[in-house]
């Protein structure tokens, strides 16, 4: 059972800020939630999100584990359905019981329902990628922004190397692109949990996504473009790439040869012939100081 205190610390391995109150308001009802020990910044420090959220997985399985008659006293007797341990649920917390049951359902249909629904969506992208019905989407990629304002994709899963990150910083600088501070990515890898049934997979790694971005709005990331180095099918997919737009962020999409390829002449000839417009772009008013967030 995913508990208060187990949501709280996937939500902020995530980088999902959360707001808790420290103290009760006057002639208020005593809260019922279990209160939390301050994380210790030592222990977690040098762990990425994608590793705090592994560790929080492995520690609550752990604790999880079934003891003589602890089962029976535990379980709610009012609730005879098993409480959602799904990505949805922690993706989508705080909403009705009504979705929830209705992602139950999805999840209880018969395998050859979800595969002939499946099927023509196949048909219409070309660069589907096949899985297994209740199977999550796997994928992993290197994202960093430039000034907050443009996205930085690399179709990658290892990190950049000190000389590739001054390559991808001099490629940058020779478009015309000159942000206040050089470009630092960091991974991010879907799924984020294992293990975890799975009711939709396309839309759930889609949500996962838009949720990570959403945790680094604090940060100052408030994009307005993306640059997607590399070719990856089931991040495209994710992405809905049509047209130069990826339809799930709602936003403009260049798309370029992967930083390992540039070795080769005709990737140099390629980059450089795709590279014209980063000045232009680059030079136009910031559409997050006009309000226009995204």
């Amino acid at each position: 059972m995913v508990t208060e205190r187990a949501r709280r610390q996937y939500l902020d391995a995530m980088g999902i800020n959360l707001w808790v109150a420290r103290h009760s308001l006057p002639n208020a009802l005593a809260s019922d939630l279990p209160a939390l020990e301050e994380a210790s910044e030592q222990a977690t420090g040098s762990l990425d999100h994608h590793q705090r959220l592994h560790a929080l997985i492995d520690e609550i399985d752990h604790s999880e584990a079934p003891t003589p008659g602890a089962e029976v006293a535990e379980s709610p007797p009012h609730d005879p359905t098993p409480p959602a341990r799904s990505v949805r649920a922690l993706l989508d917390i705080g909403k009705s019981e009504e979705k929830r049951s209705d992602a139950a359902s999805v999840e209880k249909a018969p395998a050859p329902v979800a595969e002939n629904k499946a099927a023509p969506a196949a048909t219409k992208v070309e660069n589907s990628v096949s899985r297994a019905p209740h199977e999550p989407l796997r994928f992993s990629l290197q994202v960093g922004t430039l000034d907050g304002r443009w996205l930085i994709l690399l179709a990658r899963d290892e990190a950049l190397s000190t000389q590739e990150e001054t390559l991808l910083n001099a490629i940058l600088y020779a478009g015309g692109v000159q942000p206040a501070a050089d470009l630092s990515c960091q991974r991010f890898g879907w799924p984020m949990m294992e293990g975890l049934p799975v009711d939709d997979a396309l839309d759930e790694a889609r949500q996962g996504f838009k949720a990570f971005l959403a945790g680094r709005r604090a940060r100052g990331w408030h994009p307005e473009r993306l640059l997607l180095f590399g070719q990856l099918p089931v991040l495209e997919e994710v992405l809905d790439v049509h047209d130069g737009q990826s339809r799930v962020l709602d936003l403009p999409l260049w798309q370029g040869p992967a930083l390992e390829s540039l070795d080769e002449p005709a990737s140099r000839r390629q980059l450089w012939a795709a590279m014209g417009e980063w000045r232009t772009w680059w030079q136009a008013p910031s559409q997050t100081q006009d309000g226009h967030d995204h």
